[in-house]
């Protein structure tokens, strides 16, 4: 195979990988400024975690929805000119660093405070080093 053929390739699962990024960012960031509560429930359904239903939570959860929608803007121009947009890429790459770094110090905290099993603790971190991998080869 040729090294244009490689290229097409790993910028094809960059930009892939950058649209899903974008379309949860947008989705989850918009459920979550918008109804608070439902967004609980997703994330209930969606990592296992069991939230309460404080005001301080909702309001915490709406914040964290607007600062999802913006990085779901960021992922999906990013999505849009991968080559181009490669300082987009960049910060993308370390949020998910981050995020795995916070799912592995803090894994007793996911599990006593949310009820995240440790089985799907792993299988999130491992999803995040999934994307970590794909983000960092595109910055070769």
């Amino acid at each position: 195979m040729t090294d244009t053929y490689h290229v097409v390739l790993h910028v094809t699962v960059l930009t892939l990988l950058l649209a899903a990024l974008a379309i949860y960012h947008l989705v989850m960031g918009a459920i979550a400024l918008l109804a608070p509560r439902q967004a609980a429930r997703l994330v209930g359904a969606f990592y296992g975690a069991t939230l309460g239903d404080s005001p301080q939570l909702r309001y915490a959860t709406s914040m964290i929805g607007a600062l999802a929608i913006a990085v779901g803007i960021a992922a999906g121009s990013a999505a849009l000119h991968p080559v181009i947009r490669r300082p987009l890429v960049v910060a993308l790459l370390v949020l998910q660093l981050a995020r795995l770094f916070c799912r592995i110090r803090d894994r007793r905290l996911l599990a006593v405070a949310f009820g995240i099993t440790p089985r799907r603790n792993a299988i999130m971190a491992a999803v995040l080093g999934v994307e970590i991998v794909i983000l960092s080869l595109a910055l070769r």
